[in-house]
């Protein structure tokens, strides 16, 4: 048998590992701990019991540019009109996904107090940092970021998110990631962050417990990129740690492949299998956004 050791990658506030061979009778774990998954987390990490709730018989109007709250298109929860026409199927992901952890619910306000992600800054383990909901980008690329590189931006065209949002795409170096990317809001002048992205290309991430692995035959392994698997018979493992009660926020891990339900930390690192997604994303899902989410769901019906 062959002896294997461990090579600590920390990255977004994950740890995460690479199996390479090295010398017999190494220690597999000797660099693991001391970041953001290791540490336990306030509160209970089973989903929380919200009762849905039914949508207001009138969609609220968007907060408007320049007061707190979030801001979107006038008609924001009507971006799902389409829905019948190829998205079903996302739609419903999106639904299994998010309906245990939040009502449905037009949620407009400014909620300084939820967290959306709060880790390690990428290319910077070393040095942590926090991102709010509804923070400002400018503020939010400084705390992130020591420099900007490559950065690409586009309207937010995946199903179930609310009108009015876009995403800003940076290249960078983090561990197993080597994008990140922001989702915002319509603000002026200076937009906001409403959830956050790391992507690693070309790489598997299982994620460890305190994640729980979501059973269901899923179609969507990008929920903001809006990908999803091309031909049936395609494994997509995704996993979420719900941190809602403790700091507002849901970690939603989705990879290719199927591994076991309970994984110690801090997780499997392996290679993509040919013809499967290539991918992981680790999508940092505010609260406030994902009862939003659930709400331009109900009013499309089946919610």
């Amino acid at each position: 048998m062959k002896h294997h050791g461990i090579v600590s990658i920390v990255a977004a506030g994950l740890a995460v590992c690479l199996i390479v061979p090295t010398a017999k009778g190494a220690d597999p774990f000797e660099k693991f701990g001391n970041t953001g998954l290791d540490r336990k987390k306030p509160g209970p990490t089973t989903p929380s019991p919200f009762r849905r709730t039914p949508p207001a018989a009138t969609q609220p109007a968007a907060t408007p540019t320049g007061s707190r709250g979030i801001a979107l298109a006038n008609d924001w929860a009507g971006h799902l009109a389409e829905s019948a026409g190829g998205q079903t199927m996302k739609i419903d992901d999106l639904r299994a996904l998010l309906s245990p952890y939040g009502p449905a619910e037009a949620d407009l306000a400014a909620h300084p107090e939820v967290t959306i992600y709060e880790g390690s800054r990428p290319g910077a383990p070393a040095e942590t940092c926090r991102i709010t909901y509804l923070m400002p980008l400018d503020r939010a690329e400084k705390l992130l970021f020591n420099s900007i590189g490559i950065v690409t931006s586009a309207r937010i065209v995946a199903p179930g998110f609310p009108d009015g949002l876009f995403i800003r795409t940076y290249d960078i170096k983090a561990g197993i990631y080597n994008h990140l990317t922001l989702v915002i809001d319509s603000a002026k002048p200076v937009a906001q962050v409403v959830a956050l992205q790391f992507k690693a290309e070309g790489v598997w991430w299982y994620s460890p417990t305190p994640f729980k692995k979501i059973p269901r035959d899923w179609h969507v392994f990008d929920y903001i990129g809006a990908a999803n698997r091309g031909q049936s018979g395609i494994a997509i493992d995704t996993r979420v740690n719900d941190t809602s009660r403790g700091r507002g926020y849901l970690v939603v891990n989705v990879t290719g492949g199927v591994k076991p339900d309970q994984l110690p930390p801090p997780g499997i690192v392996i290679k993509p299998a040919p013809n499967t997604p290539k991918q992981t994303v680790t999508w940092y899902a505010p609260v406030p956004l994902v009862k939003l989410i659930l709400y331009c769901l109900a009013r499309q019906g089946g919610g």
